[in-house]
This record gives C-alpha cells, sequence and structure tokens, in this order.
C-alpha cells in the first residue's frame, strides 16, 4: 500500500519539479551584515578570500565554518560574537536543515527547506502529524525520509516543543549498546564494506555483550561529528578530519597530493602516523579507534578529456572539505556543494565536474552524467576519515571489553579498507560499461600539476609545526608506510 502511495506522489510531483525554478545559488546564503556587504563586490551574498578586509583577512580558514570558500553572513556575525563555528540561526533554514527529497523540493513554494502543511501532497498531506516528529508544523528532509523508509519518530521530551536539531539529547539505550551516528546513507560502500564487517568484529569480540546500533538519522552535521561523540550525544561516530583541520592535523597528512594507490595501504599508513606523531590535544575527550580513506581520488567531468591543465578553467568543479584548496589551484570555478548532493546539481547543469572516486559516482547515481575521468598518478589526494568512541563511554566498559574493541580497531579497522578497494574495481568496471572514458594526464601537465599544487604540502607542515609535530618527518614516514604497504600486494 505504501509503495502505492509512493508511485503517486512521484508521479503527481514529477510535472512539478520539472518546471521548479532553480533558486539562485546565493539564496542559501543568510544576508551579509552592511559593512561585510560592501566588500561583496560580484554580488553573491558570500564574503570570497579576495574580498575579505580587516580582521577577516587573516582568520577567513577560522571563519569558514563549511569549508566552502566563503563566508556568509552567519559565519561573520559568529567570529564577531566570539563564537566558535556558531549555530545556524532561525533565518538560515536553507543552511541548517537537512536536504528535501528532490520530489518533495519541487512541492516547497516558498523556497525554505521545508514542506508546509500547505504544501503537502500525495501522502505527505494525510500523515501530516505522523511525520512531524519535532512538532514545528513542517516537515524537513529527515523526517520525509524517515516517513517513506518506514521508521517511527524519535521521542521527544517534550511532544509540544521542537527539538533543537544543533543540540540533539541523546537517544535512550540499553547499557550494553553502543549507539554510533550514521550520517552516511547504508547502501554506501563505507557502510558495507567498512562499518558492518567492524561492528560485526566488535559483538564477535566481546561474545556479544557490547551492541552496535546505527542511528535512523544523523544527529549532527558532518562538521560538528567530532564535538558531538565528545559531549556524548552519540558513544561513537565518525567524520571528516578536514572538518575539524585546526584540532586534527596528523592523519590529515593523507590528504596530501600523489601519495595515494590503495584505500588500505593510506588507511593502514594514516593510523601508523597518527600512533607515532599525533598529539593528545587532537582527540581530547574521545578515543580514536579508527582511521580510513577511500580509493585515491580522481577528476571526473561531463565535457571533454583534459590534456592540459588549463582545460579544468572551463569546468565548474563540485568539491568541499580539503578539495576546494585544489580545485582553485586548478584555475576551475569551484561550487561548494557535498557529494551526496551532487546528482541534483549535476542533473541541472549547475556542475561540470566532480573530485570522486568511481565508488562515490556509483553510490551518488552520478554514472549517467561523467563522460571523463583524469587519472593522475597517486590520486588527488584522500579524504580522511576518522572512527570515535566517546572518552568517558569508554573508559566506563569493563577492561576486556575495551581490549577487545581495540583488538578489531585501530590497524585492524585500516585493513578492512582493502574491501573498498575490491569495490573500487567494481565500480570502475561499470563505469567503463557506462561509456566513462580514461585520460591519464601528460608528463608535460602532470609537471604542471606538481607546480600549481606545491603549496599544499607546507600549508600542512605549518599546521603540524603548531601543533608542536615534526610535519617533514611525518610524511615521510606516511609516504614510507604506503610503498611498504603496497609493496606487500
Amino acid at each position: 500500500m505504501r509503495f502505492q502511495l509512493i508511485l503517486k506522489i512521484s508521479t503527481a510531483l514529477g510535472l512539478a519539479l520539472a518546471t521548479l525554478p532553480v533558486t539562485p545559488a546565493h539564496a542559501q546564503y543568510l544576508e551579509l551584515p552592511p559593512l561585510a556587504k560592501a566588500r561583496d563586490a560580484n554580488k553573491n551574498n558570500r564574503i570570497d578570500r579576495n574580498e575579505a578586509a580587516g580582521p577577516l583577512a587573516p582568520s577567513f580558514d577560522e571563519i569558514d565554518c563549511d569549508n566552502s570558500g566563503g563566508l556568509d553572513g552567519d559565519e561573520i556575525r559568529g567570529f564577531f560574537a566570539g563564537t566558535d563555528c556558531p549555530k545556524p540561526t532561525s533565518g538560515s533554514k536553507a543552511k541548517s536543515l537537512p536536504e528535501l527529497p528532490p520530489l518533495a523540493k519541487a512541492r516547497d513554494a516558498n523556497h525554505n527547506n521545508l514542506i508546509e502543511r500547505g504544501e503537502a501532497a500525495g501522502p505527505l498531506a494525510p500523515n501530516f502529524d505522523e511525520i512531524d516528529c519535532d512538532r514545528n508544523k513542517a516537515l524537513d528532509g529527515d523526517e520525509i525520509r524517515g516517513f517513506f523508509a518506514g521508521t517511527e519518530c524519535k521521542s521527544l521530551a517534550n511532544p509540544n516543543q521542537a527539538a533543537e536539531p544543533s543540540s540533539p539529547a541523546a537517544p535512550a539505550r540499553a547499557e550494553n549498546e553502543l549507539l554510533f551516528d550514521l550520517y552516511l546513507p547504508r547502501t554506501s560502500t563505507m557502510f558495507r564494506k567498512i562499518l558492518l564487517p567492524w561492528t560485526g568484529a566488535i559483538t564477535a569480540a566481546t561474545d556479544g555483550r557490547i551492541k552496535i546500533k546505527f542511528t535512523a538519522a544523523s544527529l549532527a552535521p558532518i562538521n560538528r561529528q567530532l564535538r558531538m561523540v565528545a559531549t556524548g550525544v552519540a558513544d561513537a561516530g565518525m567524520g571528516i578530519h578536514h572538518f575539524t583541520r585546526r584540532r586534527t592535523v596528523t592523519a590529515r597528512v593523507s590528504e596530501l597530493p600523489f601519495a595515494g594507490r590503495s584505500s588500505e595501504a593510506v588507511s593502514v599508513a594514516a593510523w601508523r602516523t597518527v600512533q607515532k606523531f599525533a598529539k593528545p590535544s587532537e582527540y581530547k575527550n574521545v578515543v580514536l579507534v579508527g582511521v580510513v580513506s577511500p580509493p585515491p581520488t580522481l577528476i571526473f567531468n561531463t565535457k571533454k578529456a583534459i590534456t592540459s591543465i588549463g582545460d579544468f578553467r572551463s569546468l565548474k568543479i563540485l568539491a568541499v572539505g580539503s578539495l576546494v584548496r585544489p580545485a582553485k589551484l586548478l584555475g576551475a570555478p569551484v561550487v561548494g556543494i557535498p557529494l551526496p548532493f551532487a546528482y541534483e546539481q549535476f542533473s541541472r547543469g549547475v556542475v561540470d565536474g566532480t573530485f570522486s572516486n568511481y565508488g562515490g559516482l556509483r553510490d551518488f547515481r552520478l554514472l549517467k552524467f561523467i563522460k571523463h575521468a583524469t587519472l593522475i598518478p597517486g590520486g588527488v589526494g584522500n579524504t580522511s576519515i576518522f572512527l570515535v568512541i566517546n572518552k568517558k563511554f569508554f573508559e566506563g566498559l569493563a577492561g576486556k571489553d575495551r581490549d577487545a574493541i581495540m583488538g578489531v580497531s585501530g590497524e585492524a579497522f585500516g585493513a578492512y579498507a582493502a574491501g573498498w578497494d575490491e569495490e573500487e574495481k567494481l565500480s570502475t568496471r561499470l563505469a567503463k560499461q557506462a561509456g566513462i572514458v580514461e585520460t591519464p594526464l601528460t608528463a608535460r601537465a602532470f609537471a604542471e600539476l606538481k607546480i600549481r599544487w606545491s603549496p599544499l604540502t607546507p600549508a600542512w607542515i605549518a599546521d603540524a609545526d603548531k601543533l608542536g609535530i615534526d610535519g617533514e618527518a611525518a610524511i615521510a614516514f606516511y609516504r614510507g608506510e604506503v610503498t611498504k604497504i603496497d609493496g606487500r600486494k
């Protein structure tokens, strides 16, 4: 019955989606303060790096909480208020709320990233109050997805009061249950090939005493995962090191270009580097139990084979986090939108290319758009992912259970990335079957690329030096371990 209802709403909203006007890219950003607005030369409602002046210029990276390469009104106001990466204000709904599903978005007449009662159609209308878990008289993306997935609303302490998404209360859980905050889809390679084997190993190693429960929807945005686990909102979680780049520096050595060969080698080498060089302050109030990276990143586009570095200037590249600066150093216009939201951007022609691996194209249904792959020896760099457990929770476990968890974590966790490498081979075959053409960089283009990206390494070394880490020694150690591990395969 529910499937039939979903089919009806999909059909009913299909035409609306086709005629939906494209909201200007700058509309998602909160209005700039008056003095900052005067610096906004290109009128995109953001302060880009070349527009920053006064205290904004030297503090640009600190203020840029979402690593988008531009400062919006929320970030600027938070900086002058002395807050650390501020929570979105009530006027910043488009940024703070989970993205609506495409068909629901077609009904969002006022473009506030919510479906109000008057905008609801199909099964959303008669079930509105059931779907409205936080009782705020509007449906967000998580609520709509939860309804179609058949998941129950999380209970609220006060059902008449909306839950605050930026500071959720920790859900109740059994004594032997470890609550893991999950922001990835369960169809993703990371979940299937890394997290599931790891959680199964923990249950087996503890003879069933510790079980992992994944949240139905994420309790915090990706750039707040470390803080969320540190404060005990969830017992465990994962996130990307670049989003905590001022605090967690050591593991980001894998973000540097040209060193990656396989996910397994990069992941294990990064773990060993962290064990040897990391400072305790990098993982305060949490226990680091794993570091993992997907297979090396390539550059994909919809238009043409890349034969020179200058070809990148004509491509609008989708990039976030550690990939923003490499894209800009290529001279490419950057669209700061995460890969999970790339489908809509490609379907509308907003972007022409993206940094990814073949598995990412497959996970996020981008194979239908991509025509060309640019092969880069050693890759663009590897996104560095951390896995952490709340320190208080971990220390509250019996000693034998702590030992059991660490016995299947750490370097053993990195070894699970071999499954990611196998999946990448399958994704590569499917991509080629879909007609994607691979073009290796010429020797001349690669030489120019190394010059373009030469500032990346000293920038990381400078960050390492600030924490008292010998950055040059850490890089040499990491690359040596990658080579050593790959050489045994």
